[in-house]
């Protein structure tokens, strides 16, 4: 069990999004296909794909969170030592999960909206809650991808070696070396 909690969170989202994407994309394979050489066109396939991509862009965040690809302003946290960068960003992560964790509650009001209209999209015939789900799912594992990245960065700030994910290069033994040397020198 513990060997698929620890894929599931080191590949979720990726593994998503690479399904979602090969879907999306032999989806709207077929669809050309039929259009251009059968001549006929398929009612479903750009709704489908359509749904793939809603859910796509809201994993995505969760992804980025997750590997720590955003954008930031870079050059200002560079002047800071290992620790000062670190305490940066729990300042940032803490404002990001408040706000990720404020709008858990509205993605679950959008959703059930939907669930209480009983609305159906129009060509599949799919529940659009399902669809609707996507932020209040995203939400929810962003908040959960930021509290790691919280906890990582705090215990950086702490002066602890931590394995972190997101940055390999602060793996190794010289980079903790390198790191507890550029406090004493600050």
């Amino acid at each position: 069990m513990k060997k698929i909690l620890h894929w599931l969170d080191a590949n979720l989202e990726e593994f998503i999004l690479v399904i979602f994407l090969i879907a999306m994309t032999l989806i709207m394979g077929i669809q050309v296909l039929c259009r251009y050489v059968l001549g006929m066109s398929l009612s479903w396939s750009e709704e489908l794909t359509r749904y793939l991509f809603i859910w796509s862009g809201f994993l995505s965040v969760s992804y980025c969170t997750k590997k720590c690809l955003s954008i930031k302003i870079e050059q200002f946290v560079a002047i800071f030592p290992r620790r000062g960068k670190a305490i940066f960003k729990v300042i940032n992560h803490t404002f990001e999960l408040v706000f990720f964790v404020y709008m858990i509650p509205f993605a679950w009001s959008y959703m059930m909206s939907s669930v209480h209209s009983g609305q159906l999209s129009p060509a599949c015939g799919i529940p659009m809650y399902y669809v609707q789900a996507a932020p209040l799912v995203a939400f929810i594992l962003v908040a959960f991808r930021v509290l790691q990245r919280w906890i990582i960065e705090f215990r950086v700030a702490r002066g602890e070696n931590v394995f972190d994910p997101a940055h390999p290069e602060r793996n190794i033994p010289e980079s903790f070396i390198q790191a507890n040397s550029n406090e004493e020198e600050h």
